[in-house]
Order: structure tokens, then C-alpha cells, then sequence
């Protein structure tokens, strides 16, 4: 089955932009390079990076949105990984963040009335600080605060994100994703306690920086650093995870990185390999998540920030563990998007 072409303007910023009954301006820019990549950026709303297969990624972070989140997310060669508001879960936005509870409020599901969670995530401000031919730099700011108490906010993240051009040699891109949580109070980040914890559920164990695969990636597998794959890797620390399969025939894979100076590093890795269920509408489950929370809460302070880290590298050929191992050595020297040339 073919999929569908890839679309500039999700669903939700359409609706978003519609709301404010006027249109969105498209600025497009030439983001130089052999390959002749360029921006489309709508103000406000989201940005794009379009090359000769189409759409590379866009990020949308329109303030009608209730997360920021990348989709879709592309290779270089335009085959689409992420998929958005599946029916089975409407609250997953292809590569996104959310927290799952804060206080135990509930920021993940958006099951209320109106397709509302119980704790808001509001975008508050956006700012495109670099674009140029080797990538951008955006930076979101996010306040979080429960729906029923007077919009007080308890949190907000800052999250710096460093994107890059895919590179010549291979096709592979890089996002660098860095965020940094401040409480407003002392409060606790939660989960939905995992196998083997009081109340524990199978399902339990996800939050924070999650990827859901599109419906259209068939033969996906998942391992990860410690050459453990399937069951096997089920919520193992380790120091990274990839998700490979294919689209349309072709090959294509995603793999995050955790930085070693992020709290308990190695993280465990949460994910759902599921190709169907009955019953209820249902998109094959393809889902990992970098689960920082799975083995315990984390209470957070004014005084005492949380800094999270990871990189996320989206290929067409999937690469080797070696090459994976050899990416994460260079991510943790730095903590930046590796240069291939550096030690």
C-alpha cells in the first residue's frame, strides 16, 4: 500500500489558523547546500525544511496546539516515519514530548470533554534564533498549569532544539534536543506505574520524549545499545534505542541517544511493537519512548532545575550498532550534534 503524500500544514495549525480568521503568511527561504534545501516557515505556526523529495521535517508549535511536535518527519529520500492523532491514540503527535503527570494531574491523555487533558501544556513563546545552510536553531518555551485552577502555572519547560541539514554522504539528519524544567513549587513528575511496582500495569512506565511511528512502517524492530532487540529490550537502560523498518518498500529508521549526564543515565526505553488489534479502530502501534520516569518519580524544586538531553539521527539505510555506538561517543563528548569529522 502507498501512502499518502506528505502535507505542509497539519490538521491542527490549519484549524488553529483558521480560528483567527486570518491567513498564514509562508516565508520561504533557500537554506544553500548541494542539495538545495529551503525553509518554509509560516510565523508563529510551525517551520519546515523542504528538499527535493518534499518535506524533510516541520515542527508545529501554533498556540492552538495543545504540544509541540515534529510531523511529519521524513528522510532525506521522503519517506514519512510519523504519524499524528491515530485513532487509538489521538493525544500522540509523531516526535513530541509531553509529561504524563505533574501533582498527579494529567497532562498526556487528552480524553476530557473536548479533547482536553486534565493539566494544560500551553506553547508561550517560540523563537526561530538560527536559520542558515547547515540547519536552525529553535527555541519553545512551554508553562503548564491544571485546567480547573486559574491558569497558575507550575512549571514551564525551555526546549532547545538543533536541527541539521541532512548530510551528503548518507542522507542522515540530526535533532538535537535539549530542555530544561523549572517548578514554580515543589511538585513530582509521574507515571503510570510499571510491571512490578505497586499497581503496576503493563502499559506503565512512558513520559517525556516519545516518537510514534507512521501506519505505513511495515517489518519494524527495535534494539538497542546493549545488542538486545524485541522482549529482550523491553524497558532496559540503555544508551540508545533505534526503531527501523520499512516504508513503501524502503528502509528507513530512527534512534535516540541519551546523554550520559542526564539523570539517571542509562535510560530505560518504554515501546510498543504491534502491527494490529481488534475491535476499535486501530493504526499499527509502532511507539518509543525515552522513559527517564519509568523506575521512579522525580520531584523537582525551584532551586533545582531538571536538564534533559537527547539526540535523535533519522536515516534511510539503517546503520550498524557500531556506528550508533560510535555516534553516542561523540553526542556524549559534547553534547551536541556529533561532527563525523571530531575524535
Amino acid at each position: 500500500m502507498m501512502r499518502p503524500a506528505a502535507f505542509v500544514f497539519n490538521s491542527q495549525a490549519a484549524a488553529a489558523i483558521a480560528a483567527e480568521g486570518k491567513p498564514a503568511a509562508t516565508k520561504a527561504a533557500p537554506a544553500k547546500g548541494p542539495r538545495r534545501y529551503r525553509w518554509e516557515q509560516v510565523e508563529n505556526k510551525s517551520l519546515a525544511l523542504v528538499g527535493p523529495c518534499g518535506i524533510v521535517w516541520q515542527l508545529n508549535f501554533a498556540a492552538g496546539l495543545t504540544k509541540p511536535y515534529f510531523h511529519p518527519l521524513q528522510t532525506a529520500d521522503g519517506s514519512c516515519l510519523t504519524q499524528i492523532a491515530p485513532p487509538d491514540h489521538h493525544w500522540h503527535y509523531g516526535l513530541w514530548h509531553a509529561w504524563k503527570f505533574i501533582d498527579r494531574v494529567n497532562y498526556w491523555e487528552e480524553d476530557q470533554p473536548g479533547g482536553r487533558s486534565a493539566g494544560v501544556t500551553r506553547i508561550a513563546k517560540r523563537e526561530i534564533v538560527r536559520l542558515d545552510d547547515t540547519g536552525a536553531h529553535v527555541r519553545l518555551t512551554l508553562e503548564y498549569f491544571p485546567r480547573d485552577k486559574n491558569e497558575v502555572v507550575v512549571m514551564d519547560d525551555v526546549i532547545g532544539l538543533t536541527i541539521e541539514l541532512p548530510r551528503d554522504d548518507d542522507g542522515s539528519y540530526r535533532i538535537g534536543w535539549e530542555q530544561t524544567s523549572r517548578a514554580r513549587r515543589p511538585l513530582r513528575l509521574d507515571r503510570t506505574p510499571p510491571p512490578g511496582a505497586p499497581d503496576g500495569k503493563d502499559y506503565g512506565g512512558y513520559a517525556g520524549l516519545s516518537f510514534r511511528g507512521d501506519r505505513f512502517l511495515t517489518e519494524v524492530e527495535l534494539h538497542n545499545a546493549n545488542g538486545q532487540s524485541g522482549a529482550a529490550a523491553q524497558r532496559q537502560p540503555a544508551r540508545w534505542a533505534a526503531m527501523v523498518g520499512r516504508v513503501d518498500g524502503q528502509s528507513a529508521s530512527l534512534a535516540m541517544f541519551d546523554h550520559p549526564e542526564n539523570p539517571r543515565h542509562p535510560t530505560p526505553w518504554y515501546f510498543v511493537l504491534r502491527q494490529s488489534r481488534g475491535g476499535a479502530p486501530f493504526s499499527p502501534f509502532w511507539y518509543l519512548n525515552a522513559a527517564f520516569l519509568n523506575d521512579a518519580p522525580f520531584d523537582l524544586t525551584p532551586e533545582h532545575p531538571l536538564t534533559l538531553r537527547y539526540l535523535v539521527r533519522i536515516d534511510t539505510a539503517p546503520p550498524p550498532a557500531d556506528v550508533l555506538d560510535a555516534e553516542f561517543a561523540r553526542y556524549a563528548a559534547t553534547g551536541k550534534i556529533p561532527n563525523p569529522a571530531s575524535p
